[in-house]
């Protein structure tokens, strides 16, 4: 017999999904698109389904389980009853080798009694979401028609719906990417959430993958009938809730079939500020200084996907107050910015990063963003834009704040035009933010404390899992940060070439490094200790 609507309407209220005071909203959305309770908390809401039966899980005390990562038991899924597995019930052994019952209906007794003797088991049941358990259903039977054992009627999702659920779950989880897998038998399902990659569907048959590859691409508007060369595509799609996503497509060949990424674009960073980047108080007061200057250059640095552009686009966001003219040069363009004059490179052979730049300073500026230094002469004329009066920002890849400065001589520019122009540079990390709701605090033990050296800190808070972070203990990231500011005494250094580590000894107090400021962060309880540990390795205080 199915949970009551209403005991997910009391546990999505009980656990934090929603608020009592929400519920008028709710209602009215499920009766103008004529859809459950349940659907309309997702649309209104951004709540996966799999959410809500954990709250449910979470209220009654049981296991709730995510089959998309636990270990389907194979052998039990051969022997169960095939009304069994007709009704949805999905074996699974946990870590100790006890058999667990997955099920959308956990108030069956009958069923669940009927499964422990037809394996002979006493069996834990735990409750799990119902496309979770139709993806399950469909690697058992497939399991058994494999091997040879009786075929069971499952009802098969088509390729229409299967992708629209991928996508809509995607977006529900707040993921940038999807990735679709092929292997031998199945195709893998993941979604890149908080920067991990978590399962959605572990075990898609291979037929079903197929057809879903197909629909993508014809989607994107990609040629279906070429599987031997790599693909890019765009598609744009309506989700549940109205909104009309864009997508970048990437196929590519691999040796069990073609391999899908999916770039959600826009979902997870347009509405950040310089608030809520995670910069401490002492260094945004630092940076909004520095974005405030009339010239110079601030530098964002950091390896691929450690948020520089956002932190771009949010110094751009906080000064865009209608009296500069702000132009940026991209490749490409991340985010639409009102008001700012965006220019694309690469659309065409004919406009570079250099060509753009030396036609764009002809264009009044006073403030210049460059998505990207990549060599000397988009260097020098950034340099030369910042010397002559104009506000630069750039970023580049270097492992370090203050390696900016090496980085720029690496490319050859004059020391001198560096020390002169360098306003300060950034660099940054992005780390998982843990979950306000389910986060508990604990003492260091001795090989935590021997990790982070001679620094204070007597307590941290680990993660624990609730409905609101789907269980994983984090929601959301937060960043990292090693600030470097230039001042009278660093640009005479810069200037005269000295090394690094001159440089940052001369920057004393006001050079913290991006553990420092990770295990600040660890103390007020915005991440974890592993969390900050796992990008700061080889950082010292």
């Amino acid at each position: 017999m199915p949970i009551r609507e209403q005991e997910f309407i009391d546990a999505a209220v009980s656990q934090g999904l929603i608020t009592d005071e929400q519920l008028p909203e709710i209602r009215r959305v499920a009766r103008d698109r004529q859809v459950t309770t349940l659907e309309a908390i997702s649309i209104s809401y951004r709540v996966p389904l799999k959410a809500l039966y954990h709250a449910v899980a979470a209220e009654r005390k049981i296991r709730f389980v995510d089959l998309a990562i636990e270990p389907i038991d194979e052998q039990a899924a051969q022997d169960m009853p095939d009304v069994a597995i007709q009704r949805g019930v999905v074996p699974l052994l946990d870590a100790d080798g006890k058999t667990i019952l997955a099920t959308a209906e956990v108030d069956d007794l009958a069923l669940i009694s009927s499964v422990e003797r037809s394996l002979d088991v006493l069996a834990e049941v735990a409750l799990a979401a119902p496309d979770a358990i139709a993806d399950s259903l469909q690697y058992i039977r497939t399991l058994r028609q494999t091997s040879g054992g009786a075929i069971v009627e499952i009802e098969q999702e088509d390729a229409v719906d299967l992708f629209d659920r991928v996508i809509n779950e995607a977006y529900l989880h707040h993921a940038s990417d999807i990735h679709i897998e092929p292997s031998e038998n199945t195709i893998r399902v993941r979604f890149r959430v908080d920067g991990r990659l978590i399962s959605y569907i572990s075990t898609l048959p291979a037929e079903s993958g197929r057809q879903l590859v197909s629909r993508i691409k014809v989607f994107s508007g990609l040629d279906i009938a070429e599987q031997r060369a790599p693909q890019d595509g765009r598609m744009q799609y309506e989700l549940a809730n109205g909104v009309s996503q864009d997508m970048r497509v990437a196929v590519i060949p691999t040796r069990f079939g073609e391999r899908i990424t999916i770039r959600l674009l826009g979902t997870t960073d347009e509405n950040l500020t310089l608030e809520t980047l995670g910069m401490l108080d002492a260094d945004l007061e630092d940076f909004r200084q520095a974005i405030q200057r009339p010239h110079g250059i601030v530098l964002l640095t950091g390896p691929t996907g450690s948020g520089k552009s956002t932190t771009l686009y949010s110094a751009l966001k906080e000064i865009n107050s209608g009296w500069r003219n702000i132009i940026t040069v991209e490749d490409p363009i991340e985010q639409i910015v009102p008001n700012i004059s965006q220019v694309q490179v690469g659309a065409s052979d004919k406009v570079t990063f250099d060509s753009a730049l030396r036609s764009i300073l002809r264009h009044d500026p006073d403030v210049v963003m460059i998505g990207e230094i990549r060599d000397l002469p988009t260097a020098d004329i950034a340099l030369k834009a910042a010397l002559t009066g104009h506000l630069v920002f750039s970023s580049l890849h270097t492992n370090t704040a203050i390696g900016a400065v090496t980085r720029l001589m690496d490319f050859g520019c004059e020391s001198y035009l560096v020390g002169a122009t360098l306003a300060g540079a950034i660099s940054q990390r992005l780390v998982r933010r843990l979950c306000k709701s389910c986060s508990e605090q604990t003492d260091l033990d001795d090989q935590q404390k021997t990790l982070i050296g001679g620094f204070d800190l007597d307590h941290h808070y680990i993660p624990v899992g609730c409905p609101q972070c789907l269980g994983t203990g984090y929601s959301g990231r937060i960043g990292l940060f090693e600030c470097f500011w230039t001042g009278e005494e660093t640009r005479k250094l810069i200037a005269d070439g000295a090394s690094e580590q001159d440089i940052s000894r001369v920057g004393g107090d006001k050079h913290k490094t991006m553990l420092a400021d990770g295990l600040e962060k660890v103390a007020l309880g915005l991440t974890s200790l592993e969390e900050v540990i796992g990008v700061t390795i080889g950082d010292t205080i």
